[in-house]
């Protein structure tokens, strides 16, 4: 027997939560499934400084708390640890699995967000929980004082990075150009840390140890010199890539495997919005997935009144 909500968010970062606020707010019956733990990619930052309303900044684990605790406050119905396998559309209704339950719907805000890409190279796997990470902020204080590696130039890399320079003894960031793409403000703090040396032109071509990281491997891009750099963890930061396997054939994607969608955040499916980083957009911020949430939120309510 499935059990059926008038609208289900899918997805517990900013976006979901957010579209979840406004849905309640409306008056709708809504169920926000989240795979892992309510909160989203922003559990994962130490500290946010371009949001809104707090001028010296905010955690990112605060801020999300705070936003959970205003949902819960209106009411909405949060089940954590409920990954969704497919998601099928029934005549009028969306049926929702996830493991051995089905949630149907009238409609859906999907705000599944994106995965890290991984390096592909030998040792990545096998390392991985121990020496290997995605998450400076959730895994940085297991080598407190000792040497790591970040591999990657982008904002996630940088900021990562000068969390764990607060931690560690040295950063190695490995990086495949000359300079980094970063913002200014960023790579401004990297380079005056004292505690980050930057490693140009190099790609990693295998992460070595016995029982856990004890080395990275480097190739060096102009020359294809191999050098072995000696650290007790990894932390890639390399790119991330748009969720939406479980989606099937109900979305349009861009080459880069993000959802096309309208103003609205309509999709081309009739009754199904999109929210936050999932989407097809230019920036991909707590704020842009915030207003993402409200408009997918607003949208999806008034769908909804037009079915009731």
């Amino acid at each position: 027997m499935s059990e059926f909500h008038e609208a289900i968010v899918i997805g517990g970062g900013p976006a979901g939560l957010t579209a979840g606020i406004y849905l309640r707010r409306a008056g709708i019956d809504v169920l926000l499934l989240e795979k892992g733990i309510v909160g989203g990619t922003p559990l994962q930052t130490e500290r946010i400084e371009n949001y809104p309303g707090f001028p010296n900044g905010i955690s990112g684990k605060e801020l999300m708390e705070r936003i959970v605790e205003q949902g819960r406050q209106f009411g909405l119905t949060i089940k954590e640890f409920c990954p969704v396998a497919s998601i099928v559309r029934d005549g009028e209704r969306f049926a929702v699995t996830s493991g051995n339950e089905t949630f149907e719907s009238l409609g859906l805000v999907i705000t599944t967000g994106t995965t890290s890409v991984k390096l592909g190279v030998p040792g990545e796997e096998e390392f991985q929980g121990r020496g290997v990470s995605y998450c400076a902020t959730c895994d940085g204080w297991f080598f407190a004082d000792l040497d790591v590696a970040v591999i990657g130039g982008g904002d996630a890399a940088i900021e990562e990075g000068l969390t764990l320079a607060n931690v560690v003894r040295k950063v190695y960031v490995v990086h495949r150009r000359d300079r980094l793409r970063a913002q200014q403000i960023l790579q401004d703090r990297a380079f005056k840390t004292g505690k980050m040396e930057f490693l140009w032109n190099k790609i990693p071509v295998r992460i070595s140890g016995s029982d856990a990281v004890e080395s990275i491997i480097l190739e060096d891009t102009k020359n294809h010199q191999i050098t072995e750099v000696p650290v007790s963890a990894v932390f890639v930061y390399v790119g991330s890539r748009a969720d939406t396997a479980f989606l099937g054939g109900l979305v349009d994607l861009d080459g880069a495997g993000y959802v096309i969608s309208g103003e609205d955040l309509s999709t081309r499916t009739e009754g199904l919005f999109v929210a936050g980083d999932i989407r097809k957009k230019s920036l991909r911020q707590v704020a842009t997935a915030v207003g993402d949430g409200a408009l997918a939120g607003v949208n999806l309510e008034h769908y909804i009144l037009e079915k009731r």
